[in-house]
């Protein structure tokens, strides 16, 4: 097993911009080497210089390209043989007030694409540089709509993707129990994000607060929904 002494490595999707980048902010300050996941490899670098952040790096990374995906992750592979950190952060959310009759399936089959199967690729990908780590965690960004307490009648591309992506957690925690490697997933409320919107009442760096805490601080236990580090109901 890989000693507890070596630098930890992380991989945040959607890291250019709110509750990614809150994220990769984070993790730099506690001396992660982080990778910061992004389409667009300048909007990643204005990202880094407009924060002045130390350790992070951009990377392409598209979580609906199954070429982006092995590339950045065979990228980390040969720059450090490891890696400890996977944060599945990347999401989409449209048609917000569609309701399930009439909603396009197409859309919804997009939005599976990115909230869904993306992550599940990634973590598959991820997975063989995560074993033998002391502290590997993969966490997936979820929703409070996604909890089956909180079904409303509209967005259900949306809200069926999270659900998805809790029951790929929950599976994921189980396999990977005995490996050493912990899998969560969090709901970090209404944010003021390019998804959340400006009337959200919450700033990426509360949205982020739950990851930090699963990540670096070895709150929760694996297999488990969490909300303001607190249990959140599936």
């Amino acid at each position: 097993m890989i000693g507890a002494g070596d630098k930890r490595v992380a991989l945040v999707t959607g890291g250019n911009r709110g509750i990614g980048l809150a994220v990769c902010e984070g993790f730099a300050r506690r001396g992660v080497q982080v990778y910061m996941g992004c389409r667009d490899l300048d909007e990643g670098r204005a990202a880094i210089e407009r924060r002045g952040l130390d350790g992070v790096e951009p990377i392409s990374l598209d979580v609906c390209s199954e070429a982006s995906m092995t590339a950045a992750i065979a990228a980390i592979a040969a720059a450090h043989g490891h890696l400890d950190l996977l944060v599945n952060n990347a999401g989409v959310s449209v048609g917000v007030r569609d309701k399930p009759s009439g909603e396009s399936l197409a859309q919804a089959r997009a939005t599976f694409d990115v909230n869904f199967f993306g992550p599940w690729r990634l973590s598959q990908l991820a997975v063989p540089l995560m074993r033998g780590r002391l502290q590997a965690h993969i966490i997936n960004v979820s929703s409070g709509h996604g909890s089956s307490t909180r079904i409303e009648g509209n967005n259900l591309g949306y809200r069926s993707s999270k659900s998805a992506l809790n029951v790929l957690t929950q599976s994921l925690a189980m396999e990977l129990a005995d490996s050493g490697i912990r899998v969560n997933c969090m709901t970090p409320g209404w944010v003021r994000t390019k998804l959340g919107g400006i009337a959200a009442p919450r700033t990426p760096e509360e949205g982020a607060d739950t990851i930090l805490w699963l990540a670096l601080d070895g709150g929760g236990d694996s297999g488990r929904f969490y909300k303001d580090k607190a249990l959140f109901p599936w």
